[in-house]
């Protein structure tokens, strides 16, 4: 798990893994990477939960890197304890799990032996699902859409990092999630890599818990939802884009590339005219 300046929610999160890992009757142990909170998490985690691996960053890492950093180190622990059939868990800080997560999680390995295991997440008010696999729904090799709930499992490649469930021997095989990347993509980039190291991907049925999408900001200038964009948060952020687009389409990664940007600006400059568009026409003489 990675962390930044979420204490509550970071604290809520443990307290239901915690929770599920008891009903399920299975060993857990939790690595948090705190990449440099400055609200006391690390503090309050570990006065709460003195069991938790707790590792430090300095604000610069973000998601891909801190749970890069948090999984080597859990992997380094299962080869330690040589313990029987590991696996390696990611939640994100905002999750609350259902209490049945973990049980719902270990039954359907029991049928999948050897496969990820993606959990769906549901929005804590509306119940549709946020957070899942993932399926193709454009041209572009990066256009996804959530896949819905579904009453039974379900095989997808590429899948959202908010809880899935990793065989530890097939997370050596993968490699591990890749920290080059500067925020986001890391877990589509898994996907990726297991489809080519042929190992598969179950979808849990339903959903395993609660995990809000990210608000939507407000309307901000181009300029500033440009510099948002390329940011090291951003989904266009240059490094992230040209790294994960060779890996997706590795004959004609360019040509994605540029359109990518070109298409941001395109439907950013459209959305622009329609905001001021009305206005104007207001101010026209009868």
């Amino acid at each position: 798990m990675a962390c930044h300046n979420r204490r509550e929610s970071t604290l809520q999160c443990i307290q239901s893994a915690h929770d599920a890992a008891k009903k399920a009757d299975v060993g857990m142990r939790i690595t948090l990477y705190d990449d440099g909170s400055h609200d006391s998490t690390a503090e309050s985690v570990s006065a709460r939960f003195p069991d938790t691996e707790i590792l430090t960053g300095t604000g610069s890492e973000y998601w891909a890197k801190s749970m890069a950093i948090a999984e080597a180190s859990v992997l380094n622990a299962i080869r330690r304890d040589n313990k029987e059939n590991p696996y390696v868990a990611w939640i994100n800080d905002d999750v609350v799990l259902d209490l049945d997560a973990f049980e719902r999680l270990h039954d359907l390995s029991l049928k999948y032996p050897g496969q990820i295991l993606v959990g769906p997440m549901r929005d804590p008010l509306s119940s549709a699902v946020t957070y899942s696999g993932l399926r193709r729904s454009g041209l572009h090799p990066l256009s996804f859409e959530v896949c819905p709930m579904s009453s039974i499992p379900e095989s997808v490649e590429i899948f959202n990092g908010n809880l899935v469930l990793v065989p530890a021997f097939a997370a050596e095989s993968i490699g591990g999630i890749d920290g080059a990347y500067s925020h986001a993509l890391a877990d589509i980039d898994y996907g990726f890599r297991a489809k080519s190291k042929s190992i598969g991907a179950k979808l849990a049925p339903g959903s395993l818990g609660t995990c809000a999408r990210n608000p939507i900001p407000p309307w901000r200038s181009i300029a500033t939802e440009w510099k948002h964009f390329v940011g090291p948060k951003g989904a266009g952020n240059p490094k992230s884009m040209m790294k994960i687009l060779r890996l997706a389409a590795p004959r004609s990664w360019v040509a994605y590339y540029l359109a990518s940007y070109g298409l941001w600006w395109a439907r950013r400059l459209r959305e622009g005219f329609l905001r001021v568009s009305p206005s104007r026409r207001s101010k026209r003489p009868a």
